[in-house]
């Protein structure tokens, strides 16, 4: 019961943070369409999908973890989710930068301004849950 507690409490948390990031990344998206042409828009879909996907791959695994060991620590599950997060970041910048012609700048800012989205994840609680 407990690694099942873990496993939806780590879920939970990580769609409220994949949602944050995924709604300031399409306002950015938007704006950058808008105001500064295909190219920017492109570039900062690139971005927002770099800051989104890799914390979507470190949390499904940390989930995945919590089920199948369930005495895992919670540390250590946090631990797996930030280490596969950065790994997978880092080989997204490598090959964006390297194999996609796109404005850099622009990348690096909708990365920005996704990774916000870790700080705006607090406003979408639910009434029901307790306080911390």
């Amino acid at each position: 019961m407990e690694a099942n507690s873990t496993s939806k409490a780590i879920m939970l948390a990580g769609r409220r943070i994949l949602f944050a990031q995924a709604a300031l990344g399409v306002l950015f998206v938007i704006g950058a369409f808008l105001f500064a042409g295909q190219l920017s828009g492109e570039s900062a879909v690139t971005g927002v999908v770099i800051a989104v996907l890799p914390s979507l791959f470190g949390m499904g695994l940390a989930s995945i973890k919590s089920r199948s060991k369930p005495s895992e620590s919670l540390r250590d599950l946090m631990n797996l989710s930030r280490n596969t997060k950065v790994i997978y970041t880092i080989i997204m910048f490598v090959l964006t930068f390297r194999l996609l012609a796109l404005r850099n700048i622009i990348v690096l800012v909708a990365f920005s301004v996704a990774m916000l989205g870790h700080f705006f994840t607090p406003f979408f609680t639910d009434r029901n849950e307790g306080k911390a």
